[in-house]
């Protein structure tokens, strides 16, 4: 990783230490304590060196803030979507500690421990290296991969490999599961938001599914939120393209599940009017893990 897509300060070196924990064996124990591990620093850094700034919502029954660092207030972290975040670290600490034990937890603190894992850092990031856009997709991509991994008990893979016209070609993609005789494959592409060339998700199953065969590999797209804050007038909105979505859904690829940290209303009513699309909370997917198997 070039030193410009490395965080800065006392976030550097958990981060490095998670980054090759991961890359080494993403679910594993190691990997579990790092995440906490950095997650507990962004903890303290935003609990004792920034304060809370609350943002005008446009998104309707959603309340968001961001985090300012005391010593330059004018600059803000990301929204933090009031109802999903768990302020009380200790609490994280435990409940991480009774997941990463093998113990169930409830849907609703499941979707709080990991929506808050996954904030604490990107706003941590947001204010200590502001330009640093990579770092926090980096980081919620092996959250989100250290999470399937430890559900399913295997480590992925990034690579696949397609025989065009008598040549190999491989290429990259987030995460690939094979689970096994009896148990379909799983394509794992995370996402921070849509807009981050979401389309590339679809292209990348409709390749699967013409190399491999349809329903070889199950798609499950995992994305964090929509929203956008104009820092001018501190206002938050959702920027979605459901159009888009479906147009994708129908003509390029299936996504076999598509689950949300922070769901966007207009993808909830998408998904109700379309059901070809399925749109869930992201701790569902704990709940309905063999359904989507099998």
């Amino acid at each position: 990783m070039s030193p410009g897509h490395r965080p800065a300060g006392p976030l550097r070196t958990p981060y490095e230490a998670l980054k090759h924990a991961a890359l080494d064996n993403l679910g594993s124990r190691n990997t579990s304590s790092l995440i906490i591990d950095l997650v507990s620093i962004c903890f303290e850094y935003l609990q004792t060196e920034c304060t809370v700034v609350t943002l005008n919502s446009r998104v309707t029954d959603k309340r968001y803030f961001s985090f300012a660092s005391k010593a330059n207030p004018s600059i803000l972290s990301r929204p933090v979507n009031e109802s999903l975040f768990e302020s009380d670290r200790a609490a994280i600490e435990k409940l991480w500690n009774r997941w990463k034990d093998g113990r169930k937890l409830a849907l609703d603190l499941l979707s709080r421990l990991a929506y808050t894992m996954t904030i604490v850092y990107c706003a941590a990031s947001d204010l200590f290296d502001r330009n640093n856009k990579k770092g926090p997709s980096t980081y919620f991509e092996w959250f989100v991969g250290h999470l399937f991994a430890r559900a399913f008990g295997s480590n992925p893979t990034k690579k696949a490999n397609f025989v065009v016209e008598g040549k190999t070609i491989r290429m990259t993609m987030d995460f690939l599961f094979n689970l096994g005789t009896g148990r379909s494959k799983v394509h794992l592409p995370v996402k921070m938001s849509t807009r981050e060339r979401v389309v590339q998700a679809w292209a990348h199953q409709r390749l699967l599914d013409v190399f491999f065969g349809e329903n070889q590999y199950r798609g499950i797209l995992v994305v964090f939120s929509e929203t956008k804050l104009d820092l001018q007038t501190r206002e938050v909105v959702e920027i979605c393209v459901p159009d888009q979505w479906l147009a994708y859904q129908i003509l390029l690829a299936r996504m076999h599940r598509i689950y949300y940290f922070d769901a966007p209303q207009r993808y909830l009513e998408l998904a109700a009017t379309f059901p070809v699309i399925r749109l869930k909370n992201f701790a569902e997917f704990f709940a309905e893990k063999e359904e989507v198997l099998a």
